[in-house]
């Protein structure tokens, strides 16, 4: 990734309120080009332009740190690219992603890029999350986060089996996506931001389990 674009996601994610070091934009930097590199034969993301993909994904997914709390464990369900988890456990060093992802190919990518960053914090599972963790070996968690997996009237109630006791699921949508209440998790907060480049209202909505 060029320096230019490099110093606009320091300064912009210091805004947003995730400051972020040289070396950890470094490896979001590295960590990016991979996932443009890598889309040219599986399909990872829609966007291909550098300076939109810095704000489109690495900004929008590193806002997400603002709703983790003291979170130390998370799972993200649909994890695609590895947006937003890959660049949380950049951030993170001390929190355990689990990234649950069904297609084999991206999968691989996952794999490719959490080795290549050094990232012992993050792991790739290829697995159909269907609401039960034991048989799908996955871990119950602090929280569950998702971006453009499924829309959250369903996404919640499925995430919510795979927390711990006063465990959050954390919905990435954006400002107009209509976020309804949901039976047996309550709503705990909403964090809006806004990407700086265009202009876009984004939503963190928060539930937490009893």
């Amino acid at each position: 990734m060029e320096k230019i674009l490099t110093d606009w996601l320091v300064a912009e994610a210091r805004t947003l309120g995730v400051p972020v070091s040289e070396q950890e934009a470094g490896k979001l930097g590295v960590y990016l080009d991979q996932l443009l590199l890598w889309n040219r034969k599986v399909n990872l993301t829609a966007i291909t332009d550098p300076a939109v993909a810095v704000e489109q994904h690495l900004l929008d997914s590193l806002a997400a740190a603002l709703a983790l709390g003291s979170a130390r464990s998370v799972i993200e369900l649909g994890a695609g690219g590895g947006l937003p988890s890959i660049p949380l456990a950049i951030v993170r060093p001390g929190v355990q992603f689990t990234l649950v992802e069904t297609v084999g190919k991206k999968v691989g990518f996952l794999k490719a890029a959490i080795a290549s960053l050094g990232l012992p914090n993050a792991r790739a599972m290829q697995v159909r999350a269907g609401g039960d963790p034991d048989s799908e070996r996955l871990p119950r968690c602090d929280a569950v986060i998702a971006r453009a997996f499924m829309e959250p009237g369903a996404f919640v109630p499925l995430a919510a089996h795979y927390l711990v006791p006063a465990g959050r699921v954390i919905a990435m949508v954006g400002a107009e996506t209509q976020v309804g209440e949901v039976p047996g998790i309550q709503r705990a907060e909403t964090i809006e931001y806004v990407l700086p480049r265009s202009g876009a209202r984004r939503r963190l909505v928060v539930f937490q389990t009893a």
